[in-house]
């Protein structure tokens, strides 16, 4: 059996370590510039995704708490989705 030791870059959140993308696994790359770009550049939708802030923070979308939607809004991304409620009072 033939073994051999390999090196590899997972993106992880600067503000909660987490290394689990949209899609449910940590995508392993060849570089640190490889898997920052991966992160930024595989969403789901436009409103999910990881956020790289102007100031160098990597963000994850995985933890909804104040912190990260904090941080996407100053990157200028909108998280979430839009919705319109409406209640019916019952005849």
């Amino acid at each position: 059996m033939a073994v051999r030791r390999v090196t590899c870059y997972v993106a992880v959140c600067d503000l909660c370590g987490n290394t689990t993308h949209d899609e449910g696994f940590t995508p392993h790359l060849d570089t640190p510039a490889e898997a920052i770009q991966y992160a930024i550049e595989n969403a789901v939708d436009e409103h999910s995704g990881w956020t790289l802030t102007p100031d160098g923070v990597l963000v994850c979308d995985q933890v909804k708490d104040t912190a990260h939607e904090d941080a996407h809004a100053a990157a200028g991304k909108r998280m979430g989705h839009d919705a319109m409620r409406v209640t019916f009072t019952p005849a």
